[in-house]
């Protein structure tokens, strides 16, 4: 990353907040912000991480809600959290510390986790003003400010009615294919494959989010920026291996070769290994194209099964219990959800989240059985999967 860490500062009051270094606007649309940091190289950070799935551009509207990121030091320490409520949705976090909180403001501790800092978040509600202050401009401070940004922006449109979704896609020729289903079916495989060995663009591997501009308009599809995760049993043979393995990924490291090691193939939590890439280093190490806005045309409900030969392909033509399953709600919804109001509420649009239910649940399904031996003729089994989907099975 260009961001450069900041000189430590020590002492009992907080330190006086850098001005603001840049400014740049953030949106998945209709959802935006204006963030003006005081962070070195931060605007460059963040497009790294998350563009095109979020558009990061120079024209800041003057409309939008707006975060000013700084610096501080020190952070509230175990005397002021000690007694301070706390709002943890889910046992993964992210946990947030209440340290004060009236009509006027609210000023929370957002906890770190294990590659990201805690930031100290105050907003001053209907305003739509917010401020993230973190211990430095380091990279942990800047992934903690990438993902509360996230959660901002996912705000907006969980409060529009948006549908977030647990699946992966691709794109051929803008018309998405969507891979659902619980974890550990092989979504992520697919995606992988289709974007590296058929030309497929990427959209996701995990979480997506379908919307519209209004009702009677069809739903875009786009997906959300979050760390890639392949299983290396997917590499061996690969054309890709080569540049993953000479590679020194953000999570990883020096030891990207070790972990990128071929493994074998494996269906179980406990027997799959994986590395871990950000978007930016896996679109340069697999030349992949990410698409944005488009239009989901098919679902697939695939199953990896070690003990199968070949594939199987069958059409679904009831999608409600895969739709239902996938769906985003409650605690899962929690890194697109303002719990505590910090942003101004926006105007639910529950007709235009009915038609974004209706047309995904029109869409063509298919039902995918298929063993390991599909890595080697993926082209093959990719081509008649598109085709039971009445897709070109091929984008570049």
């Amino acid at each position: 990353m260009a961001v450069t860490a900041a000189s430590a500062q020590t002492g009992s009051r907080p330190a006086r907040p850098l001005p603001a270094a840049e400014s740049f606007r953030l949106a998945l649309p209709p959802a935006e912000l204006t963030v003006h940091s005081a962070l070195p190289g931060l605007r460059a950070a963040v497009r790294a991480l998350v563009h095109p799935l979020f558009e990061v551009s120079d024209t800041v509207s003057p409309t939008a809600p707006r975060l000013t990121v700084t610096t501080r030091t020190p952070l509230p320490g175990p005397q002021e959290l000690g007694t301070a409520p706390q709002l943890l949705v889910h046992p993964d976090g992210p946990r947030f510390v209440v340290l004060e909180r009236s009509a006027d403001r609210t000023v929370l501790l957002r906890d770190g986790e294990a590659d990201s800092a805690p930031l100290v978040v105050t907003a001053t509600p209907r305003t739509g003003a917010v401020s993230a202050e973190a211990p430095d401009a380091g990279p942990a401070s800047v992934r903690a400010v990438v993902r509360f940004l996230g959660t901002l922006l996912g705000a907006q449109l969980t409060g529009r009615g948006a549908v977030f979704l647990h699946g992966s896609a691709v794109a051929v020729k803008g018309s998405s294919v969507v891979m659902l289903g619980p974890r550990h079916r092989g979504k992520s495989s697919l995606a992988f494959l289709a974007v590296t060995l058929c030309g497929a663009d990427f959209v996701s591997d995990d979480t997506l989010v379908a919307w519209a501009q209004r009702t009677g308009v069809p739903p875009v599809l786009r997906g959300w920026p979050k760390r890639i995760g392949i299983a290396t049993a997917l590499l061996a043979g690969h054309p890709a291996r080569g540049a993953f393995a000479r590679a020194s990924l953000r999570r990883h490291g020096s030891g990207t070769p070790r972990v990128s090691a071929d493994a074998a193939w494996s269906t179980a939590p406990e027997g799959r290994k994986r590395v871990f890439a950000d978007l930016d280093e896996f679109t340069s190490l697999t030349g992949a194209a990410v698409a944005t806005d488009a239009r989901p045309a098919g679902i697939v409900l695939p199953r990896a099964d070690g003990n199968v030969r070949g594939w199987t392909i069958e059409p679904v033509t009831d999608r409600a219990e895969a739709l239902d399953g996938a769906l985003l709600s409650g605690p899962d919804l929690r890194h697109y959800t303002d719990y505590l109001g910090l942003l101004p509420r926006p105007h639910p649009e529950p007709a235009v989240r009915a038609d974004v239910l209706a047309a995904l649940g029109a869409l063509p399904c298919i039902r995918v059985r298929y063993g390991p031996d599909v890595n080697a003729d993926f082209p093959r089994f990719w081509g008649e999967v598109t085709a039971a989907l009445a897709l070109p099975g091929r984008a570049r």
